[in-house]
């Protein structure tokens, strides 16, 4: 179905439902109309601020009743493009739903509004003992609703494991306006098809995300971070096993990043290296537990092995909490510098452990080849990668001189290809968005993929929904 344009009876009938409206003749501002990195732009003239679920409803029958694409937004912090109006669809933005509905001190569980910010949350939980188990660099600004929506994975997926797991419950508004109330708050829940599944990682292609209920994880007691310098990516698997095996439950995070991706960061967001001297290869060990003194025995114990096993060439441990906030603020500004240092070109890949040092080998190799690369005034400035060894995501970047162009059209869809022929998957937590469902194909099945196509089809059979991006590229 083709959507219409937007008149001035449609929105006073959003302002009519209670919800602040913002529209103007000509777009909307880069707030609304451009990505987090400026690489998707919009078209949309009219965002809706609803205040509550009943809201969303009315919202949502009005345009599914009169053929108006919406496009839900929160935070605007994300890389694919996914909340992005390319089409000029109106937004309907969460960020006035902030409020947290219920919290189980008992059972540690937590319900909340799609539109509170990931750090007003955890930083709530944790005056009553508890934290959000996702944790994002990009907490300050990306909502709750989001993080379902995309099925952020983040940075202690390693010890807290995924959305699917720590979501309870959703309360999702259908594209017919039908509230889908299924914010159950039990952990234990047999009684047939586990719904809310279906909305995490939709990217709101099935609806909107107004409720959400969370398993909360007890706040940590103590906690600390080595981080190591390496001279082969062959060192850090062995790190991670050792890791695995001497600190054992404790681990929370195992991330790494290369010497270029350290340089960009010191340069670009004036941070000190929490290394001296320079690495081929860095990695951030993160524990957290109950005993502070054993924790650390275990740290120190676990640092001698690597030490004696010649693994490392450098070590230093972090056990004050302003240092380990900074240490932190390193890894999580990473993409940041990078999108600083020109036009980023990111890829979120999931890849077996022995195969992701391969894909920057083979990138670089590639666009040298294609004479885009280290060669003089190239078109690349940067290739880069850095990730989360736990969770085999990696994060590769191609730093370009513009978007798009040539550089665009020898990464794709070579890349994908390279990952789905190792047994990768094409979006490992950034989501599908804008421009990676052409893409699905090199990880997804056939059967899989119409499957998804179906789903989409019964739930939102006028195609209003977040049109053209994600499952309708496949």
């Amino acid at each position: 179905m083709r959507t219409r344009p937007v008149s001035s009876e449609d929105i006073e009938f959003f302002a009519s439902t209670g919800a602040r409206v913002v529209h103007d003749e000509s777009p909307l501002g880069s707030e609304y109309n451009t990505d987090h990195f400026g690489k998707y732009f919009g078209s949309t003239t009219v965002a809706v601020f609803p205040r509550s679920t009943e809201q969303v409803s009315k919202i949502l029958e009005h345009c599914n009743r009169n053929a108006i694409s919406v496009v839900t937004q929160g935070g605007n912090s994300g890389t694919a493009g996914g909340a992005i109006a390319q089409r000029g669809e109106i937004i309907v933005n969460l960020r006035d739903m902030n409020k947290v509905r219920e919290l189980d001190v008992i059972s540690g569980v937590l319900v909340a509004d799609g539109g509170c910010i990931l750090e007003d949350l955890d930083n709530h939980v944790r005056n009553h003992g508890y934290i959000v188990p996702v944790d994002l660099g990009a907490k300050k600004k990306c909502m709750i609703g989001g993080n379902v929506s995309t099925n952020a994975g983040g940075l202690r997926y390693l010890r807290y494991g995924s959305m699917h797991g720590t979501v309870l419950g959703v309360e999702a508004v259908l594209p017919d306006g039908r509230i889908l109330d299924g914010l159950f708050t039990l952990k234990k829940d047999a009684s047939g098809y586990d719904v809310k599944q279906l909305f995490i990682g939709a990217e709101g292609t099935l609806g909107i995300v107004t409720g959400v209920a969370i398993a909360l994880a007890p706040k940590p007691q103590s906690a600390q971070i080595a981080v190591l310098g390496l001279a082969d990516f062959n060192r850090i698997q062995k790190a991670f096993v050792l890791a695995r095996q001497t600190l054992g439950e404790i681990v929370s995070a195992f991330e790494f990043w290369e010497r270029r991706c350290n340089e960009i960061v010191v340069e670009y967001e004036g941070y000190e290296s929490p290394l001296s001297g320079a690495h081929e290869f860095y990695v951030l060990i993160e524990t957290r537990g109950s005993f502070a003194r054993h924790d650390a025995e275990k740290m120190d114990m676990f640092l001698d092995c690597l030490c004696k096993q010649e693994l490392v060439d450098a070590t230093r441990v972090f056990r004050d909490t302003q240092e380990m906030e900074q240490t932190w603020l390193f890894r999580s500004q990473m993409a940041e510098a990078h999108g600083k240092s020109g036009c980023m070109h990111v890829y979120d890949f999931s890849l077996p452990s022995k195969h992701q040092y391969e894909l920057l080998v083979a990138v670089k190799r590639h666009l040298q080849d294609a004479g885009l690369y280290n060669v003089d005034d190239a078109p690349v400035k940067d290739v880069t990668i850095f990730g989360h060894i736990g969770d085999d995501n990696i994060h590769l970047q191609v730093i370009a001189r513009e978007f798009g162009g040539v550089v665009e059209r020898a990464m794709e869809p070579w890349v994908y290809e390279w990952v789905g022929s190792h047994a990768g998957s094409v979006a490992a937590e950034h989501g599908l968005g804008a421009h990676k469902g052409k893409f699905l194909k090199y990880s997804k099945s056939p059967v899989v993929i119409d499957t998804m196509k179906s789903l989409k089809q019964l739930l939102d059979p006028k195609n209003i929904m977040n049109p053209g991006k994600h499952i309708a590229l496949a």
